[in-house]
């Protein structure tokens, strides 16, 4: 009966850990030259937020 009830249990961790929603992606500002022009450092890639402002996220 124990080795029934530990894969229950593993199995409802598991599903449980499943279940968190996603974190929300940390925003950086963006690098501006003297023309304006946004960049982003090496690692993240220049976005539109939904706010409609631009940002910097890390890229996948």
């Amino acid at each position: 009966m124990k080795p029934i009830y530990a894969a229950l249990c593993l199995a409802g961790l598991t599903l449980a850990a499943c279940s968190q929603p996603e974190p929300t992606p940390v925003y950086m500002q963006p690098n501006f030259d003297k023309a304006g022009n946004a960049s982003c450092d090496v690692g993240y890639a220049l976005v539109t937020t939904e706010t409609g402002s631009v940002a910097c996220a890390p890229a996948t």
